[in-house]
């Protein structure tokens, strides 16, 4: 009789989906990866959207697979990032597709958005840096562009929730999600009253809000029949992914120990008890997001392995693709960059010819400019290694705590090269692992909801399960 437990982590990232597989056999946890599918957003005369029914087929042939696979499946919860969010009508029908972060139309009513709610407010009352992909300014940007819309709105979904709703028809506002919508209350990460009332928006268009590990309830009658599987939970885990990587830190010091969620954007910070919101924190363009069980999440959104990606897509269209371990290669046959560039530089944010806008930058900012392929992945890795550095500080500012260990998680930590350079940077030990932190995180979080183990004991889980890589300081700390 097989007695392990069974679920499934459906985790979007910024450019593919994965199905993975949690096996969990009473002491370790073994991940298996399903399904994986693009995740493309579409653009439609000028703007850009999810392509929401293409992702939720994408799931459920995971699910389907799955099941084949490996028999009958106990749950699911989905994560993605955070901000975007979809809109139903007063039928419980999506209205239309959702739109995609990094679309543009925000800026248009940014400044009359602001003077309603001055940026500095919005961080007094929601402890979130404001920032124009925000769900505050997407949603009024929304109503600005469309009058009639909130009569025809009846509940706002952010993304997890939105699958997690097409699935088994009940719609919930999980915490760790809405935590980064710029709309909740910083200290009781309730409806933020005062937001709304200044921007016009009625609150009964937010579902009933619900902690991270909440049990739904289960996938539609309909769809398990379609899809030939048996009843299955649906949960709402740590539904932000970032909330899932940091669920997944098997930490060695917790009160000493930041985190790096290394991707596409890399996350730096800590777990504190309560939100820091100060003048500081502000100025230091730190944001307050929930935890599992919780806490706060203090930390800094710094572009990361975006602008390494968009390099890497230049060079593949010119016919000169370099894969990962190549550029890790290449970028290792030098002592150090020629120059520095902040990651966090507007130039950087959007798609283009990543390697020209870094040699723009450099002659810009009067360095040598980087020419050669190495010359220009070491670049943007000792930058993200530098900027991690100066945020760890920032962070040890800000919570007058001495930080020794920082733990990086996510698939950037496949790149050593990258690891032993933050090591160096920062003077601190590096703890690099899982990889897979977000899937994992999300599928602890599950055990811990349908109570098959203790919220306080899943991270002795992970640390059974995976074995991290340490990186001591090779050379002293940059000054």
């Amino acid at each position: 009789m097989d007695d392990t437990i069974k679920l499934l982590a459906i985790d979007l990232g910024a450019s593919s989906g994965r199905v993975m597989l949690g096996i969990y056999d009473g002491d370790t946890l073994r991940m298996e990866e399903i399904h994986r599918f693009a995740n493309i957003p579409v653009q439609i005369r000028g703007q850009l959207y999810w392509d929401v029914l293409k992702l939720f087929h994408e799931m459920k042939q995971g699910i389907q697979k799955a099941h084949r696979m490996f028999g009958q499946l106990q749950a699911l919860s989905v994560d993605t990032w955070g901000v975007d969010y979809g809109f139903l009508d007063k039928q419980g029908q999506l209205l239309y597709s959702p739109h995609h972060y990094r679309d543009q139309r925000m800026a248009a009513n940014s400044t009359s958005m602001e003077a309603l709610l001055p940026p500095r407010e919005q961080f007094a009352l929601t402890g979130n840096q404001p920032s124009l992909i925000n769900t505050v300014y997407q949603l009024y940007s929304d109503l600005q562009g469309n009058v009639d819309l909130i009569q025809t709105v009846g509940k706002i979904l952010m993304m997890p929730d939105l699958f997690h709703y097409l699935f088994s028809g009940i719609a919930v506002a999980e915490q760790t999600i809405w935590s980064t919508s710029g709309l909740l209350d910083a200290a009781s990460s309730e409806i933020s009253e005062e937001v709304f009332n200044r921007l016009g928006i009625p609150t009964a268009i937010i579902p009933e809000g619900v902690s991270a590990g909440t049990v739904i309830g289960l996938v539609d009658p309909e769809i398990q029949a379609e899809l030939g599987i048996g009843p299955m939970t649906i949960i709402a885990g740590a539904s932000h992914d970032t909330a899932s990587a940091v669920a997944s830190i098997p930490y060695i010091r917790k009160g000493e120990a930041a985190f790096i969620s290394c991707g596409t954007w890399s996350l730096v910070g800590m777990e504190t008890l309560e939100p820091v919101v100060t003048d500081q924190s502000y100025e230091y363009g730190f944001t307050n997001e929930r935890c599992f069980g919780s806490t706060n999440r203090l930390l800094k959104n710094i572009t990361g392995l975006w602008i390494l990606q968009e390099c890497d897509r230049n060079w593949a269209e010119a016919g000169e693709p370099v894969s990962y371990s190549e550029m890790v290669q290449l970028a290792g046959t030098l002592a150090q960059a020629p120059a520095i560039i902040d990651p966090n530089d507007p130039i950087f944010s959007t798609p283009g010819n990543m390697p020209q806008r870094i040699r723009e930058y450099c002659v810009k900012t009067v360095q040598p400019v980087p020419h050669t392929k190495a010359e220009i992945i070491r670049v943007i890795l000792e930058s993200l290694a530098l900027s991690y550095s100066q945020t760890i500080d920032e962070l040890e500012a800000l919570t007058e705590t001495t930080i020794r260990t920082i733990h990086m998680v996510g698939g950037g930590i496949q790149n050593e090269l990258l690891c032993q350079l933050t090591a160096n940077a920062t003077g601190r030990e590096i703890v690099a692992g899982p990889a897979e932190a977000s899937a994992i995180g999300n599928i602890v979080v599950q055990l811990a909801a349908i109570g098959i183990v203790e919220a306080s004991a899943f991270r002795d889980i992970v640390a059974r399960s995976y074995t991290p890589v340490s990186y001591h300081p090779a050379i002293v700390k940059h000054s």
